[in-house]
């Protein structure tokens, strides 16, 4: 695949970095190089420069390390990581260092796919099972300090929505909740989308960690 974008993968397990890389070339991306040690595994992306840096499980290295040591280089990829057992601290530590896709180390190779693409976009990927584990987590990110408040964006029952939305309830359980109606629901849920710029409920909460918009 002269010209595609180029991986290493860092797992432990030859299996397992066989189905990432399964995975990614099903998007175009070129396997540059596989290592199951850290260190292996960054001094191949500089080497090659590889444009994406797919961590797994690593022994005897802490993948917050990884990830800092691997933005530190000459040269800086785009970040996955497939987590298996973690802590809040440990997904919050990974979020607030720009990890570009956070992803859970069960995920099925078209869901990898998915977020390879989505992250070539610009987008930031936060797998949904991971998402109440960072719901408070993070303050507002950075970027939005300059930016129009983020804060304001969202009226209080909007908020009061997402919030809902952050504990996994469906559309009736929140109009319950809230005491109005499924559709009044659905309308706030499109007004939460179209501020947030997502097109989903994933998307809605994974932008709302981002921005620190829930508490």
């Amino acid at each position: 695949m002269p010209g595609a974008p180029t991986a290493v993968i860092v797992d432990e397990w030859p299996l397992v970095r066989l189905g990432i890389a399964q995975a990614l070339r099903a998007v175009g991306v070129r396997v540059a190089g596989e290592a199951g040690r850290g260190d292996e595994g960054l001094r191949l992306v500089q080497a090659g420069e590889a444009a994406f840096l797919v961590l797994g499980a690593v022994r005897n290295t802490s993948l917050v390390d990884l990830v800092r040591r691997a933005g530190a280089g000459d040269h800086v990829p785009r970040i996955l990581v497939l987590l298996d057992q973690t802590s809040r601290d440990e997904l919050a530590s990974l979020a607030s260092l720009g990890v570009d896709a956070l992803l859970v180390r069960s995920a099925r190779p078209e869901e990898v796919a998915d977020a390879i693409g989505r992250v070539e976009k610009g987008e930031r990927v936060v797998a949904p099972a991971l998402l109440p584990l960072l719901v408070g987590a993070l303050g507002p990110a950075e970027e939005s300090a300059g930016e129009e408040d983020d804060n304001g964006v969202l009226t209080p029952k909007e908020l009061e929505v997402l919030s809902r939305l952050a504990e996994g309830r469906s559309n009736r359980e929140i109009a319950n909740a809230l005491y109005v109606t499924p559709a009044t629901v659905k309308t706030h849920l499109a007004h939460i989308y179209a501020k947030l710029g997502v097109t989903d409920r994933h998307g809605a909460l994974a932008r709302a960690v981002e921005l620190g918009l829930l508490g």
